[in-house]
């Protein structure tokens, strides 16, 4: 995760290798925003261009991170934002 913080702090792409519940793989290109934990999980919140949403990842499924020289096309602050919309009770936008 140490990729993952440093992408954070610089507000720059990355992209990902990971596998789904039923471990298919995938590579994705994501602005990570912030880490958390949800449950028992570590999660990388982040916009997904592949899905053009905000999606939650699971560092535990992330296999590789590879930081990117592409900066995020906003400011990470105003990502957070619009997350946390997406968080609100009533929010049918809201995706994991």
């Amino acid at each position: 995760m140490t990729v993952v913080r440093r992408a954070i702090r610089l507000e720059r792409k990355v992209e990902i290798g990971y596998r789904d519940l039923a471990e298919a793989r995938s590579s994705r290109t994501i602005w990570p925003i912030a880490l958390t934990h949800f449950d028992r999980a570590r999660v990388v919140v982040g916009w997904c261009e592949l899905r053009e949403d905000f999606r939650h990842f699971r560092a535990d499924r992330i296999a590789s991170v590879t930081l990117l020289d592409g900066r995020y096309p906003r400011r990470r602050p105003a990502l957070l934002r619009e997350w946390r919309a997406t968080l609100r009770p009533g929010n049918t936008a809201a995706r994991n």
